[in-house]
């Protein structure tokens, strides 16, 4: 985490009428765990459907892809998904995240169970372009699950997936997790967990505030809510405060009003017909998709 361009785009998001904190600064060491726990909650359905998806066309990895295969899963986190599709194919795996420590360890996990697969972490912060090297002769295959690409604002998604292109040649493809549009009450349910492990991930940006700037804010003024807006198809998470209060960023003074909001989450959910429209304005061509039973989430393959 580079704390210079931290600071800066904390400075700029807080700055704004509506303020805002980029969610991938969420992704500290205890972020990832949090997250982690997030994935294995009752309530918290895109894991599940998402292996669901890729235990259905793991017996076709083989088939679909000519020889060798180099694997690069962009915001890897845990690396539990990639182990479902593995086969004798897979000679790379290059987990790339921003979380540089959460992905070493998990890489020396995947290393015990897959002694023979090269595993080459990436430190990246995958929302500005970045380069892949030493793929020898394999077809790359990119991963970006979990319903990532619906953690973007507006007209962030596109520029990632132009950025992502300029990695992907005519002979690579890529699986792009996308949660489907469905009813409101599920999808609040599963950003505002009994357990409150969405609100203690959330409210961890406090920690991770205070120790790099030394702010001083108290987590217990702060609180958690995750809402879905219908107009935009959005789940949004917000830190409440609790009281009127004020805050340093470096030289920068903040101040917030009781119950004033900080956006500190999005995560956009699509139709097939939405997804498919977006990635062609980024040069990309939808090859297949799959969807879970209930049509919960969906797993797209793309090429260039």
């Amino acid at each position: 985490m580079n704390n210079k361009i931290f600071q800066k785009e904390l400075i700029r998001g807080l700055s704004k009428k509506n303020k805002i904190i980029p969610s991938k600064y969420h992704y500290d060491y205890k972020g990832s765990k949090y997250f982690e726990k997030i994935t294995q909650q009752r309530e918290y359905y895109p894991t599940r459907k998402e292996k669901e998806i890729l235990k259905k066309i793991s017996k076709k990895i083989p088939k679909m892809f000519k020889g060798d295969l180099s694997f690069c899963e962009v915001g890897s986190g845990a690396v539990d998904k990639i182990k479902i599709l593995m086969n004798k194919n897979v000679k790379f795996y290059f987990p790339i995240d921003i979380s540089f420590k959460f992905i070493k360890d998990a890489s020396k996990k995947l290393k015990k169970k897959y002694p023979k697969l090269q595993i080459k972490p990436v430190h990246a912060d995958y929302n500005k372009p970045f380069k892949i090297n030493n793929f020898k002769n394999t077809t790359k295959v990119f991963f970006f699950l979990g319903s990532s690409i619906g953690n973007f604002h507006p007209g962030e998604d596109i520029k990632f997936l132009k950025n992502l292109a300029k990695c992907v040649d005519k002979n690579s493809f890529v699986f792009i997790g996308v949660d489907l549009v469905k009813n409101p009450n599920i999808l609040e349910k599963a950003y505002n967990d009994k357990a409150g492990y969405t609100a203690k991930f959330s409210l961890n940006l406090i920690n991770i505030i205070n120790k790099k700037f030394k702010s001083r804010l108290n987590i217990n003024n702060f609180s958690y809510l995750g809402i879905y807006n219908k107009k935009l198809r959005s789940i949004q998470g917000f830190l409440i405060s609790k009281i009127d209060q004020s805050f340093n960023i470096a030289s920068k003074k903040f101040n917030l009003k009781k119950d004033e909001k900080i956006q500190v989450e999005v995560s956009n959910k699509f139709t097939p017909i939405s997804f498919m429209r977006l990635v062609r304005k980024a040069n990309f061509k939808t090859h297949s998709y799959w969807t879970d039973k209930q049509k919960y989430f969906s797993l797209f393959l793309l090429k260039r």
